[in-house]
């Protein structure tokens, strides 16, 4: 069947984020409805957020809903900030896997980013599927790039979409509908820390209080903000507060949890409100480099930096050096710091313009600009190594084509004297390499049951050619009596349809056998020795040999 390109609407942007309508896809959204005219259209999770957006207008739909697909197949450009497209797209469509934060902890194919290994099979799938990864500096374009196992040229120094919010947003403003305080003379510290719930068990010791101080006072806590006129509000990972129980907790006054639900209904993201914020304090989440284009304090909260970095890992052996501003491990160093800042003392001042270069190539809000550009002038460009692999494994004479191995199920059924049936088989496995034969020798225990006939499957799909078969059962070979969905010719059998059948006559009377021998060469028909056999088996009839060579010019 010939491999045609689809056509896709090239007038059309579809968007998704986690959480919804937020991150990089959102500030890349804001930015195409007030500057282009491009067809835009949200996939969305929420419920409530979905209505929210309809209310206003937004083209969306419920994600996994036929409406989403139909939008999804249709659609030019897919802009995700992680990787949910990547399962969707097709070859013409351009995936941006916007991505959702700057690097410091180590991510991707490093074994301590993730407590199963098997998703990195599924993660060489998802960034091979984008076409374009955001970074915001040389640093973390090189970083991203070399985790993820990418091609750096896939990736682009266009900065975050999400960090243009910061710049045209009110924050103050936006941040009043979220909490009544008194916004004007209070002074505010925004405590964001990285995701403690995930893959991992780190984050466990947390249960008692969100900073993980031994020292943790709350009534000093509160006792001291009160006096400063300062107020923490507190936005936990959205993956976190699914899990974390406030109410058992004990929460001094000054310290305020945001709504996520409130922020929902308002479409407020906290990129909305971060200019609002005196100081930040996080601990290891990326959202201290996206701070650090408003030059304000940054205080990192890392009362389990020896015990984190050795479970997760940095992508530097010392993660101070990238932490622009004063790391505390308890509540009296907190308190300290945060007295110094209300004091006018801020000794990392010069430190951050100092490490801005490592996180922001552009200190600007136009990162959605900058990323348009790059779509736009990449129409049919591949700068992805790994969409080209396949031809180093395809070539037979190649050194990668030994990697190049296909799977295959074998099954052999044994019939007590009521037929053969799906309750009454030994199932296995065996490797075959695309280009060359393999000897194959199998070892089948059979239960110890009275057996009046065998049958052995060696594939369920066909596919494949085998030579100088043998089956032995207590030193006796078994004949053969026929082969179904096959064709066998001076002992070459080709099986090239589905459930392809071997089936035994010898078994003389009923009664148990322990176990059968069976050994084989096997090739696959897409072998140059697979291909000879499929021409001198059909050479039988006229039908057989047109037949057959159908199927080959198909599988092919």
């Amino acid at each position: 069947m010939e491999d045609k390109i689809m056509e896709f609407d090239k007038s059309l942007i579809v968007f998704e984020s986690n959480p919804d309508f937020a991150d990089n896809p959102r500030g890349f959204y804001e930015y195409i409805i007030k500057n282009t005219g491009y067809k835009t259209f949200w996939v969305i999770e929420d419920d409530e957020i979905l209505n929210a957006l309809k209310k206003r207008g937004v083209n969306c739909a419920k994600k996994n809903s036929d409406e989403a697909q139909r939008v999804i197949e249709k659609g030019k450009y897919l802009i995700s900030s992680s990787f949910y497209f990547a399962y969707h797209k097709k070859r013409g469509q351009i995936h941006i896997s916007a991505w959702h934060g700057f690097p410091l902890k180590v991510i991707g194919f490093f074994d301590s980013a993730s407590a199963n290994p098997k998703e990195f099979e599924d993660l060489k799938v998802i960034t091979t599927q984008s076409d374009i990864v955001t970074a915001t500096s040389r640093f973390s374009h090189l970083t991203l790039s070399g985790m993820f196992a990418m091609d750096p040229r896939k990736v682009y120094e266009t900065g975050y979409p999400r960090n243009d919010i910061m710049f045209y947003a009110n924050a103050k403003e936006e941040l009043s509908k979220l909490i009544d305080i008194d916004l004007k003379q209070s002074k505010l510290f925004f405590y964001l820390p990285t995701m403690r719930k995930g893959l991992k068990a780190e984050g466990k010791q947390f249960d008692e209080n969100i900073f993980n101080f031994v020292d943790y006072d709350c009534d000093g806590l509160d006792e001291f903000l009160e006096a400063h006129n300062t107020y923490i509000v507190a936005k936990l990972h959205f993956a976190d507060m699914q899990l974390i129980n406030l109410e058992k907790r004990k929460i001094p006054k000054r310290i305020i949890f945001l709504d996520s639900e409130l922020m929902g209904k308002h479409l407020l993201t906290i990129y909305h409100i971060m200019d609002a914020f005196d100081g930040l304090i996080t601990d290891y989440s990326s959202v201290y480099a996206d701070f650090m284009l408003l030059n304000k304090p940054i205080i990192f909260s890392c009362s389990d930096l020896e015990k984190y970095q050795k479970d997760r890992g940095f992508v530097v052996d010392d993660p101070r050096l990238l932490m622009p501003g004063p790391v505390v491990k308890t509540q009296n160093e907190l308190t300290s710091v945060i007295g110094d800042l209300l004091n006018g003392k801020d000794e990392y001042k010069n430190h951050r313009q100092y490490l801005m270069p490592f996180f922001h190539k552009n200190l600007d809000g136009y990162s959605s600009k900058r990323l348009l550009h790059v779509i736009e002038n990449n129409l049919g460009v591949n700068n992805d190594i790994n969409k080209n692999y396949s031809y180093l494994y395809d070539d037979c004479k190649s050194p990668l084509s030994q990697y190049l191995i296909s799977h295959y199920t074998y099954e052999l059924y044994y019939d007590d004297g009521n037929g053969f049936s799906e309750n009454k088989k030994v199932t296995g496995k065996y490797e075959i390499q695309k280009f060359k034969k393999s000897h194959i020798y199998l070892e089948i225990k059979l239960p110890r049951v009275d057996i009046k006939q065998l049958r052995f499957d060696p594939s369920i799909n066909g596919g494949i050619v085998i030579k100088n078969f043998k089956a032995i059962i207590e030193d006796k070979e078994l004949k053969i009596e026929s082969i179904i969905n096959g064709i066998i010719n001076n002992g070459d059998i080709l099986f090239n349809e589905h459930d392809p059948q071997i089936l035994f006559n010898n078994l003389d009377f009923m009664q148990p056998y322990y176990m059968v021998e069976i050994s084989f060469t096997v090739c696959t028909t897409f072998s140059e020795e697979g291909e000879n056999i499929i021409l001198k088996t059909c050479k039988r009839s006229a039908d057989s040999k047109k037949r057959f060579k159908r199927l080959f010019k198909r599988q092919k």
